[in-house]
């Protein structure tokens, strides 16, 4: 009994101790800062008349995520993920066609502006509506599979199924009335199968690029089909 005892502690010492070896070695570090990617790309201009007469001001990103883009790591781009979307909300919402002006404002809000807050906002930047985006998440996950992944015209066997899921909440209000005119969440998930243990940056670049590029076609679209709501 006593021999069983000592075996059992012994398993119990190796396996504990040996844990944060098994998990550092499937862990996923950030590139070199040089050799890190950018998830910028510039839109499609859709050339046609303003759909909506107003003047939006874009507000600095709120980030409410409660984890971060892979463990505890979150510089894994050449930006910061809100310096990023910053620059993407500008830019898509500049190119789509369905704003008279665009203006990206630069000072931040509270998390839950009242309405003498955002006449301010909107008073001092010129714009008689206001976009609030609060981002929920944005995080890489990957998963060991046992498959095989059929692309360009062939099977290819898959060990990892890679994952960045990326979602948030935008709100256009406005400005004279304090009046939410819009509000939707946005949720894409972007999936690559791969062999490899490592994250290649060429592949976290076309992922990142996709899943954004799919939920600003959402929020776009969703921005257009509630037309009518914005005009009353």
């Amino acid at each position: 009994m006593r021999n069983f005892y000592n075996l059992f502690l012994g398993t119990i010492f190796i396996a504990f101790f040996s844990m944060p070896m098994l998990i550092h070695a499937n862990e996923i570090e950030p590139a070199k800062k040089s050799k890190r990617p950018s998830f910028m790309y510039k839109p499609e201009l859709v050339r046609r008349s303003a759909k909506y007469e107003e003047k939006l001001g874009i507000l600095p990103v709120i980030d409410s995520r409660i984890s971060m883009f892979y463990g505890e790591e979150d510089d894994f781009y050449k930006d910061s993920i809100i310096v990023g979307l910053n620059r993407i909300f500008n830019l898509e919402l500049r190119y789509s066609g369905l704003f008279s002006e665009v203006t990206s404002i630069k000072q931040s809000s509270s998390d839950n502006p009242d309405i003498r807050e955002i006449q301010s906002i909107g008073s001092s930047n010129g714009t008689n509506l206001v976009l609030i985006t609060h981002l929920t998440g944005f995080n890489f996950s990957r998963t060991p599979v046992d498959i095989y992944a059929k692309g360009l015209g062939a099977r290819i066997e898959a060990d990892f199924a890679n994952s960045i899921r990326v979602s948030f909440i935008s709100q256009l209000i406005d400005v004279e009335t304090g009046l939410i005119l819009f509000a939707e969440e946005i949720s894409r998930e972007s999936v690559e199968y791969a062999r490899s243990r490592s994250l290649e940056p060429d592949m976290l670049e076309k992922m990142t690029k996709e899943v954004l590029k799919q939920s600003f076609s959402d929020l776009k679209i969703l921005i257009q089909e509630n037309g009518l709501r914005i005009k009353s």
